[in-house]
């Protein structure tokens, strides 16, 4: 049973180890065999303060046994970097998402100023 955004679970696995340059079209394509929730928009991108790409990502996916098929693809490589898959979730999701990137609420208030 999938529980809404709002503190549930979810089906979600994060991604680590994503060329930086790396699009949603090539997340899709290294998760061709599992069914994303919502295409392209179900792959959130993780961005680091200064807004480049971290190299992380979290993919929604529509079941658990899409989760379990996601989780397979763990070590495969993408071009010359192989890709950690790990199982996640929509809360650990909705707070990096929330508290990463360039306007977090970390960044505003870390003591520096940004030019």
């Amino acid at each position: 049973m999938m529980l809404g955004t709002e503190g549930g679970e979810g089906f979600v696995v994060k991604v680590r180890g994503l060329p930086w340059s790396c699009s949603a079209d090539e997340v899709q394509r290294f998760f061709s065999d599992c069914k994303i929730q919502n295409g392209a928009q179900g792959i959130r991108f993780i961005y680091t303060r200064e807004g480049r790409p971290s190299g992380e990502a979290f993919v929604e996916l529509e079941s658990e046994d899409e989760v379990k098929l996601a989780l397979k693809k763990d070590r495969e490589t993408m071009g010359h970097r192989y890709v950690e898959v790990f199982k996640s979730n929509n809360v650990e999701m909705d707070w990096v998402l929330k508290h990463t990137g360039p306007n977090s609420p970390d960044t505003a208030n870390d003591g520096f100023v940004r030019l």
